[in-house]
């Protein structure tokens, strides 16, 4: 099975990649993953990739494919690409790849998400300043507002969760990636899921819909 996993920031894509991955025995292929795995290997790739992230720069499009090649589809049949492709232009470099294997997605699955209730679900979330458990206002508050159950810590907001941080991410998402929904509609690979449900209806609904895939 050869899955890419969509969503917006705060959709739980990463969350459902890692459950399916474990239920159907698929490798869980997250970009940041493989990007850890490519600099411990100490290739030569992998040193390039370090060089980008030690100075802050974001990995190219040509770059993270290459390594998407090497590390996941050329190691393997069975995947569930998570953070990869970002872009059409590695949505591109993705389909030349499995082309030249002979091989093709099964699927593309959307977790669908409304820009508000992103923004409802990062930015509440919170963390304690002493043992770093972690709240969130809404989903998870903790039972005196303000203070750790566990060590009676001060909560603080999550350093990326302000919610300035929250739609800038939103926005690049929209940019850059939202335009792989079309992409892949029109090559009839894509499948949808509501991320707006509880995380357990979400995760019921997309082992579902991986079961009518495999």
């Amino acid at each position: 099975m050869r899955l890419v996993f969509l969503g917006p920031p705060g959709a739980g894509k990463g969350t459902q990649a890692a459950l399916m991955a474990e239920q159907f025995d698929v490798r869980h292929a997250s970009t940041g993953d493989i990007f850890r795995a490519a600099i411990a290997e100490g290739t030569e790739l992998g040193k390039t990739v370090k060089e980008y992230l030690d100075s802050g720069r974001l990995v190219s499009d040509e770059l993270t494919s290459r390594v998407v090649e090497e590390m996941v589809v050329g190691a393997g049949n069975s995947y569930l690409l998570d953070g990869y492709p970002r872009t059409v232009t590695q949505a591109e470099h993705l389909g030349a790849m499995l082309e030249k294997r002979d091989q093709a997605l099964d699927a593309v699955v959307c977790f669908d998400l409304d820009d508000e209730v992103a923004v409802e679900r990062l930015t509440g979330r919170l963390v304690c300043s002493q043992c770093k458990r972690n709240y969130h206002r809404t989903f998870m508050p903790p039972k005196q507002e303000g203070v750790c159950d566990a060590c009676g810590g001060e909560l603080t907001v999550r350093s990326d969760s302000a919610e300035d941080v929250v739609r800038k991410r939103l926005a690049e998402y929209h940019e850059k990636t939202e335009p792989l929904v079309a992409y892949y509609e029109e090559a009839g690979l894509l499948r949808h899921v509501d991320a707006s449900a509880a995380p357990g209806a979400v995760t019921a609904a997309t082992a579902a819909l991986l079961r009518e895939i495999a």
